[in-house]
């Protein structure tokens, strides 16, 4: 939208004139008054039919907003605004955004717009016969608001993230204990329970002792699983993808730039949001995103590249992480999801990171799946648009 080749007010219906109370007769104002003052606003104007034909753009809208702009307002809207302009009663202060990639940084705006009938001038004398078939829409940029926003919430989202990670640091500690003294205490069940079997030819004092043992544990067991902290329910709530993964690379900004680190985002420019539990998902594509960047680490002669693709498929939202490190073992593909697995230190990793990914995604009754033909690491997350709500019983 190079320049403005549209142009309405040519043939401005007479209605449109300014009334002054207390008069019967109005004064109509040249057409070309109303195009100059229009085209010197600072706010984006335009008219679009019913169809959301553009009839008219002033030079703020042609200079602030691009192609992606209307099918975003669409986005926002729905599907059946713009059909059933009959019945529309407008909008106010919508905001929209658009994510160009790797092509410059996102944009956000704050959209109104009101139905007006084109040629009758019932509409201006207020009556109900007129029926709207032009929009009229104002957009006024918003992003330097946006940015001063996110940086403030930024802040706060470290502080909320680094409380989360020790909580479930705790977690993952006590439930690798609690995992861990399962299995001896089985051990102990099953050698007296071979021993009541023997009867007689059993030693009682080794029977007495092993149950001893038994309950002994049982209790430490008892007390351990109530110190395990609670996980507060979250509510769901609306949630652009592309935000969200903008904001885990932003919380992971030093370290992709210590590690010398390439980004190749590539987004669908405006993606419809779902519902779910922000925190969940955004701890879900911090646990793949650190992952990858633990895979790539252990590179020190070859290029350290993730790659991000979002979009849409299938009424399902998806997400594409891609890394440059070594990939998973063929062998071990079919593990990783398992509880208290880890092919890293066991000293700082207790193997919970992806099964608690697995547990976010069954929650949103979406699919994961590990690309087996990549030659690092390729995951493809898939989220339902409509959510289907779910208990949380999570890591």
């Amino acid at each position: 939208m190079a320049k403005n080749d549209h142009n309405l007010f040519g043939d401005f219906p007479t209605g449109f004139r300014p009334r002054e109370k207390g008069l019967s007769t109005t004064a109509t104002l040249p057409p070309w008054v109303f195009a100059k003052v229009v085209d010197q606003l600072t706010t984006a104007v335009c008219i679009t039919d019913a169809t959301a034909r553009i009839l008219y753009v002033n030079r703020a809208f042609t200079e602030m907003t691009g192609e992606e702009f209307l099918p975003a307002l669409r986005e926002v809207l729905g599907e059946n605004f713009f059909q059933d302009s009959e019945r529309a009663q407008g909008f106010r202060d919508h905001e929209i955004s658009f994510d160009p990639g790797n092509s410059g940084e996102p944009r956000w705006f704050s959209c109104s717009g009101v139905w007006f009938r084109e040629q009758d001038s019932a509409i201006a004398h207020g009556s109900d016969a007129a029926q709207p078939t032009c929009l009229l829409l104002m957009a006024n940029d918003i992003t330097s608001l946006k940015r001063q926003q996110e940086a403030v919430g930024m802040n706060a989202m470290r502080a909320l993230l680094a409380e989360q990670e020790r909580v479930r640091s705790m977690r993952e500690a006590l439930q690798a204990a609690i995992f861990q003294m399962q299995g001896p205490l089985n051990l102990i069940a099953a050698a007296h329970d071979l021993l009541a079997r023997r009867g007689a030819q059993g030693d009682p004092a080794l029977r007495q002792a092993l149950r001893q043992a038994m309950t002994t544990g049982h209790e430490a067991l008892e007390r351990l699983q109530t110190l395990v902290p609670e996980v507060p329910l979250e509510a769901a709530a609306p949630v652009n993808i592309n935000q969200l993964l903008r904001e885990v690379l932003e919380l992971d900004r030093q370290r992709l730039l210590a590690g010398g680190m390439t980004v190749d985002w590539r987004p669908t420019p405006t993606l419809p949001t779902i519902t779910a539990r922000v925190s969940r998902l955004r701890g879900m594509f911090k646990q793949l995103l650190d992952n990858a960047l633990d895979a790539m680490e252990g590179n020190r002669h070859e290029p350290r590249e993730l790659r991000i693709e979002t979009g849409v498929e299938d009424q399902s939202v998806f997400v594409v992480i891609e890394d440059s490190g070594p990939g998973v073992p063929p062998h071990l593909r079919w593990r990783i999801f398992e509880p208290f697995f880890t092919t890293k230190r066991a000293a700082t990793h207790v193997g919970l990171g992806l099964a608690m990914v697995q547990e976010v995604v069954n929650e949103q009754r979406g699919v994961i799946r590990l690309d087996p033909d990549a030659t690092g690491c390729r995951w493809r997350v898939s989220l339902p648009i409509r959510h289907v709500d779910a208990d949380v019983n999570g890591f």
